[in-house]
């Protein structure tokens, strides 16, 4: 599925290189949300050395160019009525990241957003996925069988959309 072939309304995760050469399952884990041409916004939180955990959303335009990118994973087509709630629920856990005692990475961080986005929101889910460690383990499938054509910098890079999730 080339760039020109995402949807808007459309929520993906992003999968990141985090070695050279690729080490399987070892990703950085982001959502991106498509607005439409070429528009969307990248959610993500990173650590900032030793000081913890930052969230780290904004507007991207260029997604598949993203440095160090594997590709883009289609979890879920948001219902219009539900598209506004998006951006709420990514920054749920903002102020929560440096909680002593609870351990935090970007992979924690998206599990939990995950698990809003499965609860109802008027009436509608926008993630119709129930397992979230069966869409976990497909997702990092994927990332480890095109780990190696992004640490080789092939174009163009895949999106490619769950089996789990009702698409």
């Amino acid at each position: 599925m080339p760039a020109a072939e995402l949807e808007a309304g459309s929520l993906y995760i992003m999968l990141f290189l985090r070695s050279h050469p690729p080490i399987p399952n070892d990703f950085h884990w982001a959502f991106y949300f498509h607005r439409g041409s070429n528009d969307g916004i990248k959610y993500h939180v990173r650590q900032q050395g030793n000081s913890g955990w930052m969230a780290d959303h904004g507007s991207t335009a260029g997604v598949m160019k993203a440095f160090l990118l594997i590709g883009l994973f289609k979890i879920s087509d948001v219902p219009p009525a539900l598209r506004e709630s998006i951006d709420g629920i990514m920054k749920t856990y903002d102020d929560r990241l440096n909680v002593p005692g609870v351990v935090c990475t970007c992979r924690i961080w998206l599990l939990w957003i995950l698990a809003l986005l499965q609860r109802p929101v008027a009436g509608a889910r926008i993630l119709n996925c129930d397992d979230l460690q069966a869409l976990e383990s497909e997702v990092k499938a994927w990332g480890n069988e095109n780990a190696l054509s992004a640490s080789n910098n092939e174009q163009p890079r895949p999106i490619s959309v769950s089996s789990l999730c009702g698409l």
